[in-house]
């Protein structure tokens, strides 16, 4: 029997997008939930918010082009890493967050909760790498630097910007992050990639020089989701715990217009519904996160409306 969210964990922060708005993911899913006559999922649950108080007026991003707000951020995802860390006793969290920053403490939450020698998976669902470093970020948006940060890397090889040496010691903080410092939180054979689609070529370089496992929409139409879905599955079997995030810009630019960065050629509902479905009944899985959803840019609230159905599925028995 599949195991079902038990609590809702909220980590609202979007100081690492380039767009105000996804602070306010899970009013939108708990609007979209209470709309409906007969039905409840999220709504039901037991919410506890990241403590963390303090956060700077959007606009004032600090001093760092290339990690614009990080000074905060790496405190914001020490708080993260404990919010997560102390429920993860119980089967399973569901965590509700801002922008694709606060995986940073999502994850050394859970590495911290393991320990270091567990065999943790992350299936990043998402049509972006997210393994941009300071050194070579288009943006300085620290949510495109989530999985470099959680691997370690700097990737100054293909450096494209000259950091400013005060900027460092808090890119350190995000990768040292949680009770248990250790660095790296995960390894490239740990993840994988659903829906990958738009990334720069120094990302490029680290997805090919370190095997990075990642299916694009190209892939799901010559392979089939469901052939993808069950490797993925089968890869994952003896892992000690398995990490989902889902990042709603995965979808197709039909449905995801209530997002920051959405990307042509995604998954349409139905093969979204096939994912959240199938990577459902993994018997490790210790967290599921979604991600990315703005209800600022969204004129009916569709895309939570959209997640609630795919939230949907996490809950049948």
């Amino acid at each position: 029997m599949k195991k079902k969210p038990t609590v809702v964990l909220q980590v609202p922060s979007d100081l690492g997008a380039q767009r105000l708005g996804t602070s306010l993911a899970l009013d939108a899913l708990w609007v979209a939930d209470v709309e409906r006559p007969h039905k409840r999922s999220i709504s039901q649950l037991t919410t506890h918010r990241v403590n963390y108080n303090f956060i700077p007026e959007r606009g004032h991003s600090g001093p760092y082009a290339q990690g614009k707000y990080i000074e905060w951020l790496s405190q914001y995802n020490q708080a993260t890493a404990k919010l997560v860390e102390d429920h993860l006793a119980q089967p399973y969290p569901l965590v509700i967050s801002g922008d694709h920053s606060n995986a940073v403490g999502i994850m050394s939450g859970i590495r911290s909760f393991f320990g270091s020698s567990k065999k943790i998976g992350v299936l990043w669902i998402d049509a972006h790498a997210d393994m941009h470093t300071p050194y070579t970020t288009p943006s300085g948006n620290l949510h495109g630097m989530t999985l470099s940060a959680l691997m370690g890397f700097d990737n100054i090889e293909l450096s494209r910007n000259d950091v400013d040496p005060n900027l460092l010691p808090y890119w350190d903080d995000l990768k040292k992050c949680g009770r248990l410092s250790d660095v790296p939180k995960i390894h490239p054979e740990d993840i994988t990639f659903i829906g990958l689609r738009d990334f720069e070529i120094q990302e490029y370089h680290l997805i090919r020089d370190h095997q990075l496992k990642h299916y694009s929409p190209y892939d799901i139409k010559a392979k089939g989701l469901s052939v993808i879905l069950e490797q993925v599955k089968a890869y994952y079997a003896d892992y000690d715990a398995v990490y989902v995030s889902f990042d709603v810009d995965v979808l197709d630019t039909s449905i995801s217009t209530g997002t920051g960065t959405p990307v042509y050629n995604g998954l349409k509902m139905e093969e979204a519904v096939e994912v959240v479905r199938s990577l459902s009944r993994l018997h490790n899985i210790c967290l599921w996160e979604f991600t990315e959803i703005n209800p600022l840019l969204d004129n009916t609230n569709s895309m939570a409306k959209a997640v609630i159905d795919l939230l949907d599925v996490l809950f049948e028995g």
